[in-house]
């Protein structure tokens, strides 16, 4: 959630830079749902090249679990997203 206030922080300092002109956000997965969630936020940004974003980051964590090599009970999976 707050990884959007850096994306923010760093596109503050581009533009205070005099040798940039247009900017674009390009992210892969989380980096691709922060593009976004910043994005929405900043109607300057010039496009945004969202790879493999995900909708839900509990589905995410679930699915990862489920195809992981080690065994990780499912009620272990439902109190560590609580705590996100």
């Amino acid at each position: 959630w707050f990884e959007r206030d850096d994306v923010k922080t760093v596109i503050e300092y581009l533009r205070s830079c005099k040798d940039v002109s247009t900017i674009g956000l390009w992210g892969r997965s989380m980096g691709a749902v922060t593009a976004l969630m910043h994005g929405c936020r900043d109607p300057s940004i010039a496009c945004l090249v969202l790879d493999s974003p995900f909708a839900s980051l509990q589905q995410l964590a679930r699915e990862l679990v489920d195809e992981a090599q080690i065994s990780i009970p499912k009620f272990a999976v439902g109190i560590a997203l609580r705590m996100v």
